[in-house]
């Protein structure tokens, strides 16, 4: 009933000259609010606001008409600069953006009455979030585990609706767009800011580190620099493909770019994570040529800058990882005494506390430690239990995509996001990112590229029974 309700109502996407008629009254509100602005002398909020109602009536059309190009594209966007974002103590822009995402492409589902089949990943994402949401019950403090399974739950959420939701070319293009221009803005405000910021500049030239700063709000280092890699994954590919000199050599100019942000910020996963992407494209696609190129300029840009990444890759071993190691061994000393359960998602700052003296810190790190390991605070907070679904979840997203075999026309879809999902995986191993958005990125734009091979199969059945009947 309800689906047949949704799919009587008008809809923008059919409705002849609906699109000539909203650009006219958006067009008729821009110079109301011209007209206001030279008559007044508005903050910046005022205009903001203002801005966003003119905008509406076209914002409305594009998302009942391309719910993936808006709100999601703007979320795609966003996602790098998540931290930065915050409209309350409860959420960011993106988280509101994401929530919006969703039901709007529920409402187009119904609406088209068009749906694909879940992939395998789902009911892997699905069994690991009631494990999840089990789990709190024995968990130290319940509050903090169930903010935790409200953060899982609205990623796998829109991460499913994502993942069965029907979805063109033409949109998916747009997605990977937004995509590097998100890693572009990224890599701009953060060579800014390395450059021209006290805050950044208050350690001295020999030991800073890239920290992007708005207010009181930050974004880790190594979380930016993974953030990237994506962005990499996307543009490498472009730049590959093309036969362009122009745009080879724009492309050229925006990985340089991004690599160089990564090397300004010093994460050494980071680098590590670009070696992976980068090397995996090199090992799956016929451009070796042009990889190896790739790589020798992104080697002598990150030598050519005075950055803290290759003293942080001198001092890795004796320092344990800047005490990664010994984080890790607290982690496992905590799984031994636990290891089928765990202790309840959210559990590893306390736990970690609770085991912290019972392992020689050869570099001390401090108490109340974040895990700086996927595997180990997966183990730790959900047992044996939770790395088999979270292993079941990452091994069945990639997996996905093993129906693009060599003749399709998307095939270096999959080895760019391939090449993504095992750089995130690598980078995993040092830091804990099952909750970080720019993962959930990675792991939705796999699963569309799944539903893209599987409308270029059914394509091709329909091609052959055509051919057949005549």
């Amino acid at each position: 009933m309800l689906t047949r309700a949704i799919a009587k109502l008008p809809f923008p996407g059919r409705a002849a000259g609906a699109l000539p008629i909203l650009a006219g009254a958006t067009a008729i509100g821009a110079v109301v609010l011209l007209c206001a602005l030279l008559l007044a002398k508005p903050t910046p909020v005022h205009i903001g606001v203002a801005a966003a109602i003119v905008l509406l009536p076209v914002a409305a059309y594009v998302a009942l008409a391309h719910p993936m190009l808006f709100p999601y594209g703007l979320y795609v966007l966003l996602v790098p600069l998540d931290n930065l974002l915050a409209v309350s103590s409860s959420g960011t822009l993106t988280k509101l953006l994401g929530m919006v995402s969703g039901l709007v492409l529920v409402f187009w589902c119904l609406r088209m009455r068009r749906i694909e089949l879940p992939p395998r990943s789902v009911y892997a994402l699905v069994a690991l979030l009631c494990w999840c949401f089990l789990s709190v019950a024995w968990a130290p403090s319940q509050t903090d585990s169930m903010e935790w399974v409200r953060q899982y739950v609205s990623l796998g959420l829109l991460y499913i609706a994502l993942s069965v939701t029907p979805i063109s070319r033409s949109d998916f293009r747009w997605l990977l767009a937004f995509t590097v221009i998100g890693g572009l803005v990224t890599a701009a405000i953060g060579a800014h800011q390395f450059y021209s910021n006290p805050l950044v500049r208050a350690d001295g030239l020999a030991v800073r580190r890239l920290i992007i700063h708005a207010g009181n709000a930050s974004i880790d280092p190594n979380a930016m620099s993974d953030s990237l890699l994506l962005p990499i994954a996307v543009l490498a590919m472009g730049v590959l493909r093309t036969r362009w000199i122009t745009l080879k050599l724009l492309g050229l100019a925006g990985l340089g770019f991004m690599a160089a942000t990564i090397a300004l910020s010093g994460s050494r996963e980071g680098l590590v994570g670009l070696i992976v992407v980068i090397g995996y494209l090199g090992w799956r696609t016929r451009y070796r040529i042009q990889i190896a190129i790739l790589a020798a300029a992104t080697l002598a840009t990150s030598l050519a800058l005075h950055t803290t990444l290759w003293t942080r890759l001198s001092d890795a071993i004796s320092t344990g990882g800047a005490g990664r190691v010994a984080i890790w061994r607290v982690g496992l000393d905590a799984f031994e005494h636990n290891w089928l359960l765990g202790y309840g998602l959210g559990s590893f700052p306390s736990v970690y506390d609770r085991f912290y003296l019972h392992v020689y810190q050869a570099y001390t790190n401090g108490w109340t430690s974040p895990p700086h390991n996927l595997l180990i605070q997966v183990g730790v907070e959900l047992g044996v239990v939770g790395i088999v679904l979270v292993t079941w979840f990452i091994v069945t997203t990639f997996t996905g995509l093993r129906g693009i075999g060599p003749e399709s026309e998307i095939r270096d879809y999959r080895i760019m996001m391939e090449a993504a999902l095992l750089g995130l995986f690598v980078v995993s191993m040092f830091i804990g990112l099952f909750t970080d958005k720019y993962a959930w990125l990675v792991f939705t734009l796999a699963a569309q590229v799944r539903l893209l091979g599987i409308q270029e199969a059914r394509e091709r059945r329909a091609a052959a029974l055509s051919e057949a009947d005549s």
